[in-house]
């Protein structure tokens, strides 16, 4: 039987940290999840691209999101996207915690 990367299950707890201070969440064999736990206002995070598509929901706090240009203003329950490729840039308004589903 090969390895798997996938992880079934993670517990909150026991989220392990990623290299920019993200929550690592629970990972699938296409997808990830990942959280950015109250990320401070006034934080900007440059324009830059990714290889992979993301999806991201605001569980609180408001952020300006710039994706190819076009620039809008996301708070809690809203959501967006970020296709892969795409340059795009963040700049936290409010303090904010927002949920990631990241495609491999």
């Amino acid at each position: 039987m090969g390895q798997h990367p996938e992880t079934i299950a993670v517990r909150g707890d026991h989220a392990s940290s990623g290299p920019a201070g993200e929550k690592v969440l629970v990972r699938g064999q296409k997808m990830r999840m990942r959280l950015w736990e109250r990320e401070p206002g006034g934080t900007h995070k440059p324009e830059h691209a990714n290889e992979y598509e993301y999806v991201a929901y605001v569980l609180e706090g408001r952020i300006q999101v710039t994706i190819d240009g076009q620039t809008f203003q996301v708070a809690e329950g809203d959501s967006y996207c970020v296709p892969a490729g795409s340059a795009y840039s963040l700049e936290i308004l409010e303090t904010s915690t927002v949920v990631e589903a990241v495609a491999q």
